[in-house]
């Protein structure tokens, strides 16, 4: 064998492992599609409990304040047309409607940019409460819009409905490697933070946070009380995190083990900490590293089930269409006048002369999108680089935040070393003593359980902006928004708000004491 065919030879195979390790199977973006729409809908649910106070001009957070703290966020997001609650309500039914589409694959592309735009808008809304189970969202629905997301749930209509070309094939396209390589940029740029601390590969991060109240739920909370099974949870995690290349570069039977393994500790991330919707995320963004034996095992069982489900919708639609067929036909069949028969062949021909030049656009778009998506893929690179200060990046800004601001720092390099929560003790026009935030009587311990804390995950980043950030007026708006929202549901106004910041240091190996501070008295009596 001559030098050249070796050469062509090796190519061949370098292309062949390229291809085999940076492309996805159509049903695993199916999968994630479904995974998507659901994890949307979810997430509308949960910030639904707090639409007024961090959504509308009444809450925390009104689009004057807005505008003056962020004002890119403030110029593109449509929830600041309006400020009243009926605008937020309104545009969480839109998006609710556009993920339940998402969900469904009803014109599934159009419903993931419908999804993506309205999302960014919200999350643009009050960036105070987001977290990166957000910033992780928002990607995966960004590489989304590239591909072909397949029509309805079962996972055969990917390889009928893929507009690139892929058809069988498994999907090979710049946004599919973005799709893969998103989830391993996370883990590779956490685990570079981690191991620039002594917190983690000491093994004193992961019982550092687990001595967190705010953060424990549920199973943490027992966990909590197990500091050797904690190092050693925390070792192993930076360990995994440090492999995470191996979610590209496995491939078959070890690359399923390594999703799994990664999988498995998100969910059990998201039965200790409470950290939102990012664990979830998080797998939902690992479905497109599973290889096509998990897709052909899994797919006939998934496919039947989604078949018993839908199979009485899907008879009454028929017969119900039956029925409106005959009898429009029995009607107008014979009294059809000719010059409306030619009419519609005239609309059909022209109509196939559409759906040629459309064809011909669409081929043209994928062009494009596959150029957008390379660039949009060299970009993530080059920001993660630079938040690393491994990339020598100009100093410029992306909607007013810094590569080094926005990075996946997570409990990183190490965990926080002080729990905090707050007690907003009311005074009502009857002189009663009330706790604003979660309601009922003011107890300045947590013996109701840990989680009373915060009555959410973006109640705890909301108040650790308030708390950290050098904002007056900030704060000033948070105890009046307490005002007001206790006002709006209960019987007795509020006429005295005063804030306090309860603060409890992390001891490991002695008990831990609280320190009480008020932060601030408001007149809730004063014009708002």
């Amino acid at each position: 064998m001559g030098i050249r065919s070796r050469v062509a030879d090796g190519r061949r195979r370098l292309r062949a492992g390229a291809v085999r390790r940076l492309s996805v199977d159509p049903r695993a973006l199916v999968a994630l599609r479904v995974s998507l729409g659901a994890l949307i809908l979810a997430d509308l649910c949960l910030r639904a409990r707090s639409l007024r106070f961090f959504y509308t001009d009444a809450g925390a957070l009104p689009r004057a304040t807005l505008a003056e703290r962020f004002p890119a966020a403030a110029r593109v997001s449509v929830y600041t047309l309006f400020g009243g609650e009926w605008w937020a309500a309104t545009l969480f039914v839109l998006t609710a409607v556009a993920a339940c589409a998402l969900l469904a694959g009803y014109r599934p592309r159009v419903a993931a940019v419908c999804s993506l735009v309205l999302l960014v808008a919200l999350h643009a809304r009050n960036p105070l409460v987001l977290n990166g189970g957000d910033s992780l969202l928002r990607r995966t629905l960004v590489w989304s819009t590239f591909l072909p997301l397949g029509a309805g749930l079962s996972s055969g209509t990917a390889t009928s409905t893929a507009s690139d070309g892929a058809g069988d094939r498994a999907c090979r396209h710049p946004a599919a490697v973005g799709l893969l390589l998103q989830p391993v940029v996370l883990y590779t740029v956490n685990a570079a933070v981690k191991l620039r601390g002594d917190a983690w590969p000491e093994g004193r991060a992961v019982p550092m946070v687990f001595s967190l109240d705010s953060f424990t739920v549920l199973v943490g909370e027992r966990l909590a009380g197990y500091p050797t099974l904690l190092a050693a949870l925390g070792v192993a995690w930076l360990t995994l995190l440090c492999c995470s290349p191996a979610l590209v570069l496995a491939t078959g039977r070890t690359r399923a083990a390594v999703v799994a393994v990664f999988a498995t500790a998100h969910v059990g991330m998201a039965l200790t900490l409470g950290v939102g919707l990012f664990p979830l995320v998080s797998v939902a963004a690992l479905l497109p590293h599973l290889p096509p034996s998990v897709w052909d095992a899994v797919g006939p069982r998934w496919n039947r089930t989604v078949a018993t489900l839908r199979g009485a919708a899907g008879r009454f639609r028929s017969r119900a269409r039956r029925t409106v067929s005959r009898g429009v036909d029995a009607v107008g069949r014979d009294r059809r006048p000719s010059g409306v028969r030619r009419a519609r062949a005239a609309a059909h021909r022209v109509r196939e002369a559409a759906g040629g030049a459309a064809r011909a656009g669409n081929a043209s778009l994928a062009s494009a999108g596959r150029i957008v998506a390379a660039a949009l893929l060299v970009g993530v690179l080059v920001w993660n680089g630079a938040a690393l200060g491994y990339v020598d990046a100009p100093e410029v800004e992306v909607a007013g935040v810094a590569p080094q601001d926005a990075r996946w720092d997570m409990f990183a390099p190490s965990p926080p070393t002080e729990d905090v929560w707050y007690v907003a003790v009311g005074e009502t026009e009857a002189d009663d003593r009330v706790e604003a935030i979660r309601g009922g009587d003011v107890e300045w311990t947590r013996s109701g359980g840990a989680w009373t804390s915060y009555p959410s995950a973006r109640w705890r980043k909301y108040l650790e902006a308030v708390r950290w950030g050098d904002d007056r007026r900030l704060r000033e708006r948070f105890a009046a928004a307490l005002c007001d929202r206790w006002d709006a549901t209960h019987a007795g106004d509020l006429d005295r708000l005063t804030v306090y910041t309860l603060t409890e240091p992390t001891r490991l190996d002695r008990p831990e004491s609280t320190t009480r501070t008020a932060v601030r008295t408001h007149d809730c009596s004063r014009p708002r």
